[in-house]
């Protein structure tokens, strides 16, 4: 049973700490639902006996993932499980969103909990929650101005590139490198859609033999979707080599 402030009341629940511009934790991550977050929850089991309330002695068992919207049930990576879990409710023990979001629940029950970051670990992170930078605006970067025409829309581009997560406590911003292209080049068509928003606008203007530093916004970027090792809503860096141009 639940009792008041004596015995204890052993829940279940499931969250998931959605990380965002106003940041479940934080630290390179760019990755977060870009304010649209909200907290909920949702009651999977409903359970037996009186419900919880502020002041009483919870016993629970959770499993935490972070928000991840492309995902099922928006469950991306996960960053914590723990059984047998006490702490008085309302009493500032655990995280926010739990104190607030487990009031009412009964013995037995399993809840699910969205919890957006202000409810979470703010900008400070923890353990395997990272913290959030926020978003740098679209810049386009020459480090080496080419030779021969400019590129337009339906030109063929072979370029050679590298991409890292953006940190802004980096060189260069340069967090995590997630991927190096083809030694031989890769080849598209600007203009087309074949590749990023931030690649299709960003290379535009660019000469053969240039090289040019990309910083892509999740919004031309990969948005909500995780790609790899680049989590949903990542700012990017991209160092990109123009070879042809056709």
């Amino acid at each position: 049973m639940c009792a008041r402030r004596g015995r204890r009341a052993a829940l279940a629940c499931v969250l998931a700490l959605a990380s965002g511009l106003a940041g479940c934790g934080e630290r390179q991550n760019p990755f977060a639902p870009v304010g649209n977050v909200f907290f909920t929850f949702t009651d999977l089991r409903r359970g037996t006996g009186p419900v919880s309330a502020v002041g009483d002695v919870l016993t629970i068992n959770y499993t935490g993932w972070l928000h991840d919207s492309g995902e099922t049930d928006n469950k991306g990576q996960r960053i914590d499980s723990a059984s047998d879990q006490t702490f008085v409710l309302g009493a500032g023990q655990v995280i926010a969103g739990f104190d607030q979001g487990l009031v009412g629940m009964s013995v037995g029950g399993l809840r699910r909990l969205n919890i957006p970051p202000h409810l979470a670990f703010g900008s400070t992170g923890s353990d395997n929650v990272p913290r959030i930078h926020r978003s740098a605006p679209f810049q386009i970067i020459d480090l080496k101005i080419g030779t021969g025409p400019e590129a337009v829309n339906g030109d063929t581009l072979t370029v050679r590139y590298a991409g890292w997560l953006y940190d802004e406590d980096q060189v260069d911003n340069k967090g995590l490198r997630f991927e190096v292209g083809p030694a031989t080049g890769f080849t598209f068509v600007l203009g087309t859609g074949q590749v990023i928003p931030g690649w299709d606008q960003g290379l535009v203007g660019m000469r053969e033999e240039g090289e040019r530093r990309l910083i892509v916004p999740p919004e031309l970027a990969y948005g909500s979707t995780r790609r790899s090792l680049i989590p949903p809503n990542a700012t990017l860096v991209f160092d990109v080599q123009l070879v042809t141009l056709q």
